[in-house]
């Protein structure tokens, strides 16, 4: 059973948030370590991928989102009881996923 959880994102909502809630619903104690956009160029060479967010569970490094809110989904019990019912919840992630990218294109 995982121990020390550290998650890195910047210091905004964004991809980091849902992941903040999937560790509260676990009861999970979390370092919260957030990035300022200043740091980010400093910081990214260090990263997988040079992406974020990262989850460190007991120092080690993972990174995508979506696999992230998968792992702790299960933790939490919030995965389907088969392959069907999983199928439907990665639909709707990744709908979410795109949803959030055009709103990003949209805004940015």
């Amino acid at each position: 059973m995982p121990g020390k959880y550290k998650l890195t994102y910047f210091d905004v909502r964004g991809l980091g948030e849902s992941i903040r809630y999937l560790l509260l619903l676990n009861e999970e104690d979390f370092e919260d370590n957030r990035i300022t956009f200043e740091d980010w160029p400093k910081f990214k060479p260090s990263t997988p991928f040079g992406r974020l967010p990262i989850l460190e569970i007991d120092g080690n490094v993972f990174t995508q989102s979506s696999a992230i809110y998968r792992y702790l989904g299960k933790k939490a019990n919030l995965a389907g009881n088969n392959d069907i019912e999983n199928l439907h919840i990665d639909i709707i992630s990744d709908v979410m996923v795109d949803l959030r990218a055009a709103l990003v294109q949209a805004v940015w």
